[in-house]
């Protein structure tokens, strides 16, 4: 039942004097009566319209604070702003993810909880895109915020405006029908769970939303300076916490062994003889100084633990190693004059070279390079050596660079390192900028910006088409669909007519015993493999309900049930132990968080490891997977180079150099990890490890 709104008077949350006038300019933008414009249903104020006629300004209306850079490091216009006016007491959430909204309209929203239209950012929130989508979400270029929380009669402007550089985004536009909704949420108890984000509501007055970790999504509700991350009361915390008075947080103190994060505004610290030693994702343990690699130094520039040396200016330990030898860039210190440097992909164990000798090293002083044929390319942070420029043709890498008039791109979808150059204008090469886009037979795949397109031909129904390095592609109605083992040869298939052709819009979605991969939306017409395979590249073969594709390599695949993740497994020292050599364990990677498996590999074994959702489709682009040695030692990071932009390592592809590490492995337990990098809520994830013995 609805409660009628309270008949209170606009409460100015700035507390400046109550008859100061309201604006009726918000930085010259008019400001609009949301309450008598919307409609009200229950808590949930709605709104659709769209900013069509509102001026081209990014400096007008509500823009983010400097302050603000991180946080909404964007600039809007064409804005509408509105006046609302808190019922009752609680926070506020707005959205424009909503089906009203124009699923090309890139909208911004920006949150001024006080009276006058300037932004305070102790008052301001602001989001760009909506922090809940995902990749294929309809309005995953809308927005989504909520402020803390507020007091009845509180005065809030709100301006829903366009992304002001959605000019260089493809597909995107700054004006458009946008359906707003401002909903009111009651103020969560202390002691209740609780979303750090804000999304279902803020704490109440005094309670402050923390977790365990200071990157963890969920938390609860709790009092100042009675956990680790409230803010201190008087400068005091609870027995078993300090207070950091420069950040006015409580933190807890940690003895060596228990976990810790690193940095200033850590929650979990280590004792005075312990130092946090961390992995990627920011997880750590506390280690006593001078025992382990990266812990700091023991008094007087000590370490004590095996092959370990005080390196100066970090006074960290690293593991010391001989000229010439095998290095490890998480852990190493090379002797003087060489650095360690590795050849491909994200690799973490190199080998110790002479300064400045190789391409991709660093630029030695002066900006020199001393290997034959290099130059220092200084447009990158820092300089790096670049080789001599390549050929039509040869292989080009990041720093060996094509001819003038060429561009490298990557032909195997196997090896995201290197790639051949290509001339433009000519099959696969880029489009000439100016004059005839490209030789005659091939068309530009942008023809608006042609310097953004390539030069293709188009095939039509049964002829052969490229499933990666983009020279000949399908007709409108055609599918490139995965024709025998190749990772690049397809042929054009009508749709709904092979597996791997894309579904029909429209019933019958696929021909004959194919079904669609989706319900509804675009999808992928699958087959049913012999012998349980299925096709983790094209999703060309499908799987049982209940089934997941488990990748066994690039291209293959074989369906299998998938066994559920045990908690603790956020650090290695923690990975949830599989049993046999291949498993698939499906979890939720929330923010912050870190699962780690491991499995048992025998001398000269090759290792797969694959994650993605659980349709095979990969759920967020940040996800990373890295794999560690059966001495922790961090080997190698993969992050958005295997099918649908999943993170892959494959120790089965014998030619490719960017999985060396994961072929020829010694003996023992060796440990993967899934984690998000840019520390978002990515949901549920399927990990595939798969051990391939010795050939």
């Amino acid at each position: 039942m609805d409660v009628p709104p309270a008949d209170v008077p606009a409460v100015d949350v700035q507390r400046t004097s109550p008859d100061v006038p309201l604006p009726t300019e918000c930085n010259d933008v008019e400001v609009e009566d949301l309450v008598e414009l919307g409609a009200l249903e229950g808590e949930v104020t709605r709104l659709t319209g769209d900013n069509r006629g509102l001026r081209n300004s990014n400096t007008l209306g509500l823009q983010p604070p400097a302050a603000f850079s991180n946080q909404c490091g964007f600039r809007t216009t064409y804005q509408r702003v509105f006046r609302y006016v808190m019922r009752r007491a609680g926070s506020l959430r707005v959205s424009t993810a909503n089906p009203g909204t124009a699923a090309t309209f890139d909208t911004t929203l920006s949150v001024l909880a006080m009276r006058a239209c300037v932004a305070n950012p102790r008052d301001f929130f602001c989001n760009n895109d909506d922090p809940t989508a995902t990749a294929a979400s309809r309005n995953r270029f809308a927005s989504r915020v909520a402020t803390a929380a507020l007091p009845a009669g509180a005065v809030v402007h709100i301006a829903v405006g366009g992304l002001a550089s959605t000019a260089a985004l493809p597909g995107r536009v700054v004006q458009g029908a946008f359906e707003l909704t401002v909903e009111e949420v009651a103020p969560i108890a202390e002691g209740a769970r609780c979303d750090r984000r804000q999304l279902t509501g803020a704490c109440a007055p005094g309670l402050t939303c923390v977790g365990p970790t200071p990157g963890a999504v969920e938390g609860s509700c709790r009092r100042a300076g009675t956990a680790p991350g409230t803010p201190c009361a008087s400068d005091a915390c609870e027995s078993g916490l300090s207070c950091d008075t420069t950040t006015n947080l409580c933190f807890r103190a940690q003895p060596p062994g228990m976990p810790c994060e690193a940095g200033a505004s850590a929650w979990n610290r280590c004792s005075a003889d312990a130092t946090c030693v961390t992995q990627p994702g920011a997880v750590g343990v506390c280690r006593a100084r001078g025992t382990v690699a990266n812990a700091a130094c023991a008094s007087g520039d000590r370490c004590t633990g095996e092959g370990l040396a005080c390196e100066p200016g970090t006074s960290a330990c690293r593991v010391t190693v001989a000229r010439g030898g095998e290095c490890n860039l998480a852990d190493s210190a090379c002797p003087s004059g060489q650095a360690c440097h590795f050849a491909h992909g994200s690799q973490s164990v190199g080998r110790c070279t002479d300064a400045a000798t190789v391409p991709g090293m660093a630029c030695a002083a002066g900006n020199a390079c001393t290997g034959a044929g290099l130059t220092c390319n200084t447009g990158v942070t820092p300089a790096r050596c670049n080789g001599a420029a390549a050929a039509p043709g040869e292989v080009c890498t990041a720093f060996v660079p094509c001819m003038t008039g060429n561009v490298c791109f990557l032909t195997d979808p196997t090896d995201r390192t290197r790639g051949r150059c290509f001339t433009d204008g000519l099959e696969a090469g880029r489009c000439r900028a100016t004059g005839a886009a490209c030789n005659a037979g091939l068309v530009c795949t942008n023809t608006a910006t042609p310097a953004s397109g390539r030069c293709v031909r188009v095939a039509t129904v049964g002829e052969p088409c490229e499933l990666f390095s983009s020279g000949v592609i399908c007709a409108t109605g055609t599918t490139c669909a995965r024709d025998g083992a190749s990772p690049t040869a397809g042929r054009c298939r009508a749709d709904g007519s092979a597996p791997g052709a894309a579904c029909r819009a429209a019933a019958p979605r696929c021909d004959g015993e194919l079904r669609c991969s989706v319900a509804s939306g675009a999808g992928v017409c699958q087959g049913v493999g012999e012998s349980g395979a299925c096709d983790p590249r094209t999703l060309s073969l499908g799987c049982a309900s209940g089934q997941v594709c488990h990748a066994t390599g690039f291209n293959t695949g074989r369906c299998a049930t998938p066994t559920a993740e045990a908690e603790p497994n956020d650090r290695v020292s923690l990975a949830q132990a599989l049993p046999g050599a291949s498993s698939s364990v499906r979890g939720s990677l929330s923010s912050g968080d870190l699962d780690c498996v491991s499995v048992e590999a025998t001398a000269g074994a090759r290792l797969v490891a694959r994650v993605a959702g659980a349709n095979g489709l990969c759920p967020s682009t940040s996800l990373v997977l890295d794999l560690f040695d059966p001495d922790g030692r961090l080997l190698t990071t993969a992050n958005a180079n295997g099918p649908f932009t999943c993170p892959l390592i494959d120790g089965t592809l014998a030619d490719s150099p960017a999985f060396s590490v994961a072929r020829d492995l010694r003996a023992g337990r060796y440990t993967v990890c899934e984690r998000s990098a840019n520390n978002s809520d990515v949901g549920e994830t399927v990990l595939d490890v798969e051990v391939v013995p010795a050939p």
